[in-house]
């Protein structure tokens, strides 16, 4: 080619010169062509900046808040110089940051198309609502997306899967929903993902175990549900793994021990079971490992000691078990182990002194034994130590004065019998000390004058002795003081005057004498005052309400007299005021103002005069009442608004006249009425009867006349009845014979005539009976309490007669009267019956003649359903046609039929007769092959189990024994079991309040039936919200009970620990043997798991250190059930949640002997409970609280609400 450029005769030079200028054009016009090109790419880009400005404009006019400052320098087209976005340079947008500018709107508006070179995108800690739109997907180049703490809502677009740069992708803090989307494993590029705080519902998608770059992964705080994906232990980059605070399940897998550059692990607060898995000791560079609030088991693996690098390590509230493994003496960098409230067992581990970097340790609410290790002082850099609630004993060494970076200090609950050591006065930093509840001995050590730093100190309950240190008056940052229950005496000191910040003050149950210093109105910031069970003397303090902030104030039994304190007339604060047993003085009337908050109020056993207030009838949260044993005088005021919510009124021994107020029937919650011993007079106000919540009813000696009202027999929990000692007339109503509970009736000493009702003899829960000193006449009724009554219970009447020593039998005068008038009485019955068999047989024969055919085909299916009700009969275990109708029904039991397991089977469905359902279930393999008892042998424990008959308990038809099978038939329940409705959002919706109240009410009814009314007594041992099975109508049918009475009695599943984790009462970790009170603490369970939609987990604990105390409170409001409204709660409502709460509360009590029977949580559930405050602002603590100061011992039958 180049010699055909050559010209004639041209030299070979020339031919060189023009080939360079030949080349020279063409690099020009090579140059020409590349400046075109570089043209067109500037315009394409300008074109995509002029379109980003505008799509960010559009998008800023639709924000609520879009003329703010911050956004001011958004206008004209080149975006580069808005605020927080950037540029490349070309000038298209790469880099979106408007974090933390309160920007308030949608991203709907927001066209994602004109910004395909964004790399990052950040609106973080804004007001940005609605939910995330999928053209995001057209993001292709982001590599970072941060849309936390806004107000998102909605699912994630499963376009969010075309981002494949993305590496940074945080949704953190929103309020969005449904399921995480599989295509999230798409995003192979993904480093950090960050989910957490949302409302994200189903499984962990298994996808994300193709992330294998990801190094964070946070998906804490939702409702993610089922167990951990085995696929994430193929993450072996990941250094972040947090699920906590959610509601995953099953074991935790072995594969998180392929997580080997894992740093940090947190579980914690989900319903994971089964054990620690032991590889995970394979995580050498794991620094925090969090596995709290869930239901482990087991031992804590020695393997832990392998975690070298570990730091934090928190295990409390689940079920581990057994000793510390003293393998933790490895972990030389831990900082952080509690372990607490667990079942371990054994001695604290001298080993575990060795951890010297430890700043915190707590182990409580465990079973340890033994001593304090004497080592303990080795931990130097201990910030708080949390020993409470074991079995310690021995003594508080005193090498724990060492520990000179001690801030909090809780021994409190344990067997500790020495003196307090002398060496705590060195721990400087102390702000919390608790060694209550102990067997501590001696005098409180002056010591405890140095700990200035001291907030809370606590010694109550313990066997010390001695004065209180006059210089603990140096402590003046002490805000609570309990010394109460103990053995102190003296004076109490003047210097207490200095604590003026103290809130509360408990000096009760000692030996303390003489006056109260005057100093002690210095202290006017006062909550909570005990003063109560002492020997002092002399004026209650004049400014004990002067800071407007008392609450409770109690200081009974003691020798206080004079008037009571100015300051108490106007403390509206008051919540409980008690002080009975003194010699206080003055007009009642004038003492007292109205109280908005008093709950109790008791004066009785003083001095007090004058008339009863009606301000008290504006005391409307006032629910006890006691003014006995004074000297009022007057008649009972209307006690207006307080009507509706008192529970007690005791206003006996006084000189109050006139007539009991009609309105009396008003008290709908009254369960105490003691009016006795005073000058009323005129009829026992038949309005009694609309009480119906009334269990002791004292009218004696009074002055009343007339008959006793029969509608009394409308109070049909009534346990004592005394009307003695009055001039009340004419017959006993036979209505009283409705009063099953009744156990004590004194009726004495009045002019009641006529016979005493036969149907006094149903009367079964009578235990005493007082009818001497009446009119009364004819034989005793055939009862216990009558029967074995004696003579002077009877004596001084006209004419009864009976079995009783000293009292004459009925004659035979008597019986041939009575069998004359039974004679006459029979014959007139079969006259007027064969008259009506006459008339009856005539309508018959025409209507037979009428409806022949019709009635043919009824008594065909009379027959045939007669038939198979023989089918049904609980003896017929052989019946071959039952057996087969059982078998073809169900298909030989093919999955298809399947319902859900039982307890000891499987549980199908089967249509017996058209129309008729049953539920069968099969007794599995494993009972069969060698518990099953022979048949013959177990007849009379299902002829038991036939008998039962309740409204809430599911009906049992038969049992059926065969060579190949043995299965039990049961009522069928529509809508399946309590657990299966809670967690179906749409079943939980349509599942109210009220009708949560009532399945509450109904299961407690049945365990009530089962505890009280079965001869012998039923436990359940099993009750669980699987176990409890809804109807079409949603009432509560307790379904699996005594099942295992089916076993052999000396089976291992008769003596080995039956139920269900969660809901087990901790005194079967060391006694098998099942009590009714079993039952009451998984009942508390089951009640708050239906209230709160979910497994209560962490509020079944109810130890709480005051440390946990003073963080932020956990409101009732909270933990209920978020998908109901609480907004639009109805009062009634409101009342009833917060009285099931409370019971739960009692029910959960970690000793039984404190537990209630559930004949009195049946009982206290027809109560409606009068709310104090709004249900908005209750605190479970509150809850607590109330329930222990309310409710106190469960070791009788009384009534819990009882104050």
């Amino acid at each position: 080619m180049v010699s055909s450029l050559l010209l004639p005769n041209q030299s070979p030079l020339g031919a060189v010169l023009f080939l360079l200028l030949f080349l020279v054009d063409i690099t020009s016009f090579h140059g020409v062509g590349d400046s075109a090109s570089s043209t067109s790419s500037f315009a394409i880009n300008a074109t995509r900046s002029k379109d980003g400005a505008e799509a960010l404009l559009n998008w800023k006019s639709t924000l609520k808040n879009h003329n703010q400052s911050l956004l001011f320098s958004w206008h004209g087209n080149n975006p580069c110089n808005f605020t927080g976005v950037a540029c490349d340079d070309y000038k298209a947008i790469t880099h979106i940051n408007l974090s933390r500018l309160g920007l308030r709107g949608t991203l709907d508006g927001l066209d994602f198309s004109c910004l395909t070179n964004v790399v990052s995108f950040k609106l973080g800690n804004n007001l940005i609502y609605g939910s995330i739109p999928s053209s995001i997907g057209n993001l292709s180049k982001l590599g970072s997306l941060d849309l936390c703490v806004n107000e998102l809502s909605g699912n994630i677009p499963p376009s969010i899967g075309m981002l494949k740069s993305l590496h940074s992708l945080y949704l953190c803090a929103n309020n969005l929903s449904g399921h995480i989307p599989q295509e999230i494993g798409q995003l192979i590029s993904l480093l950090e993902l960050d989910f957490s705080k949302n409302n994200f519902i189903g499984l962990v998608p298994a996808s994300q175990g193709n992330l294998n770059n990801l190094i964070k992964l946070h998906l804490s705080k939702n409702q993610l549900s089922g167990p951990i994906p085995t696929s994430l232990g193929k993450l072996g980059k990941l250094l972040e793994l947090g699920i906590s605070r959610n509601v995953l399940s099953g074991f935790i897998p072995l594969e998180i021990g392929g997580l080997t550059s894992l740093l940090k692990l947190d579980l914690s607060s989900n319903n994971l079971t089964g054990s620690i898995p032991r590889s995970i000791e394979n995580l050498k560079s794991l620094s925090l490992l969090h596995l709290s609030k869930n239901g482990i088991s087991g031992l804590i693996p020695q393997e832990i000691g392998s975690l070298i690098s570990l730091k934090s390590l928190k295990l409390f509230k689940n079920n581990l078990a057994g000793p510390i493994p003293t393998s933790l003496r490895k972990l030389g960098n831990l900082t952080i182990l509690v372990i607490s409230n667990n079942t371990l067992s054994g001695c604290i581990p001298q080993e575990i002194c060795d951890l010297r970097s430890l700043k915190f340790l707590r182990l409580e609410g465990n079973g340890l034994s033994g001593s304090i290790p004497s080592k303990i002082g080795m931990l130097a850099s201990l910030m708080e130590l949390h020993l409470a609630n074991n079995s310690l004993t021995g003594s508080i060494p005193s090498s724990i004065g060492n520990l000179t970076s001690l801030s909090v200090l809780y021994l409190n609950k344990n067997a500790i019998s020495s003196s307090i050591p002398q060496e705590i006065g060195r721990l400087l930093p102390l702000k919390e000390l608790d060694l209550s509840n102990n067997h501590l001995v001696g005098p409180i050590p002056s010591s405890l004058q140095y700990l200035s730093s001291l907030k809370f100190l606590s010694l109550k309950t313990n066997n010390l002795s001695g004065l209180i240190p006059y210089e603990l008056g140096k402590l003046i940052s002490l805000s609570i003081f309990k010394v109460s229950d103990n053995h102190l005496t003296g004076h109490i000191p003047a210097s207490i005057g200095n604590l003026a910040n103290l809130t509360v003050l408990l000096l009760g149950d000692n030996k303390f004498f003489g006056s109260l210093p005057s100093e002690f109105n210095k202290i006017t910031s006062l909550v909570q005052l005990y003063l109560s069970n002492n020997e002092l003397e002399g004026e209650l303090p004049e400014d004990v309400c002067l800071g407007r902030s008392l609450q409770y104030f109690s200081a009974f039994n003691n020798h206080f007299m004079g008037p009571t304190p100015t300051s108490l007339e106007d403390c509206r604060t008051l919540i409980r005021l008690s002080l009975e047993g003194n010699q206080l003085t003055g007009n009642i009337a004038k003492a007292f103002g109205i109280y908005p908050h008093l709950y109790s109020l008791d004066l009785s056993h003083n001095h007090f005069n004058g008339e009863l207030s009606w301000k008290w009838g504006r005391c409307r949260n006032l629910a006890s009442l006691r003014i006995s044993n004074n000297n009022i005088s007057g008649e009972i005021p209307i006690l207006g608004e307080m009507g509706s919510l008192l529970i007690e009124l005791d206003l006996s021994n006084n000189g109050i006249t006139g007539q009991v107020p009609t309105k009396i029937g008003l008290l709908s919650h009254l369960q105490h009425l003691n009016l006795a011993s005073n000058n009323l007079s005129g009829s026992i106000p038949a309005q009694l009867g609309s009480c119906t919540g009334l269990l002791i009813l004292n009218l004696s000696k009074n002055e009343f006349q007339r008959s006793i009202p029969p509608e009394i027999g409308n109070t049909q929990f009534l346990e004592v009845l005394d009307l003695s000692y009055n001039i009340l007339s004419e017959n006993i109503p036979r209505e009283l014979a409705k009063l099953k509970y009744l156990q004590i009736l004194n009726i004495s000493h009045n002019s009641l005539a006529g016979s005493i009702p036969h149907a006094f003899g149903d009367m079964l829960a009578l235990t005493s009976i007082d009818v001497s000193y009446n009119d009364l006449e004819g034989p005793l009724p055939n009862v216990k309490a009558f029967n074995e009554a004696q003579f002077e219970a009877i004596q001084h009447n006209k004419g009864l007669c009976g079995n009783v020593v000293g009292l004459q039998k009925c004659n035979s005068i008597g019986s041939k009267n009575h069998n004359r008038f039974v004679g006459a009485s029979i014959t007139i019955i079969l006259i007027l019956s064969f008259l009506g068999i006459l008339l009856l047989s005539c309508i018959l024969i025409i209507l037979v003649i009428v409806n022949h055919h019709q009635r043919r085909v009824i008594n065909i299916k009379d027959n045939k359903w007669a038939n198979d009700s023989d089918f049904m009969r609980i003896l017929s275990y052989n019946g071959k046609v039952f057996y087969d109708r059982i078998i073809e029904a169900t298909e030989g039991f093919d999955s298809k039929y399947y319902v859900g397991d039982g307890a000891y089977g499987i549980v199908y469905k089967a249509e017996i007769l058209e129309g008729r359902i049953v539920a069968v279930k099969q007794i599995s393999s494993s009972c069969e092959d060698s518990e099953i008892i022979d048949l013959i042998p177990f007849e009379r424990e299902i002829q038991a189990l036939k008998n039962i008959r309740h409204c809430n308990i599911v009906k049992f038809y038969g049992f059926c024994s065969h060579v190949q099978h043995r299965f039990l038939v049961y009522e069928y329940m529509e809508r399946g079991s309590l657990r299966t409705t809670l967690n179906d959002d749409e079943r939980a919706i349509e599942f109210q309040w009220d009708k949560r109240v009532n399945v509450v009410r109904g299961v407690a009814d049945a365990l009530s039936y089962m505890h009280h009314e079965c001869s012998p007594p039923l436990i359940h041992r099993d009750l669980t919200s699987n176990n409890i099975l809804l109807d079409r109508n949603y009432e509560a049918h307790v379904s699996d009970f005594g099942t295992a009475r089916l076993l052999r009695p000396d089976s291992s599943n008769w003596t080995a620990i039956a139920g269900t984790i969660g809901y087990i009462a901790p005194e079967l970790a060391y006694s098998a043997i099942p009590s009714e009170k079993c039952d009451v603490y998984s009942f508390g369970v089951f009640a708050l798991e239906t209230i709160m939609g979910k497994h209560p987990g962490d509020h079944v604990s109810q130890e709480c250190s005051l440390s946990a105390q003073i963080q932020l409170p956990i409101l009732l409001k909270d933990v209920l059930d978020q998908r109901l409204p609480h907004c639009r709660l109805r009062h009634r409502d409101a009342q009833d949640l917060v009285l099931i709460t409370m019971l739960a509360f009692a029910c959960l009590q970690a000793n039984p002997q404190l537990r209630p029977t559930m004949r009195q949580v049946s009982r206290e559930l027809r109560v409606q409970l009068p709310l104090e405050m709004p249900i908005s602002t209750i605190s479970l603590e509150q809850l607590r609280d109330l329930n222990i100061e309310k409710f106190g011992s469960f070791e009788g039958e009384g009534n819990l609400l009882s104050i």
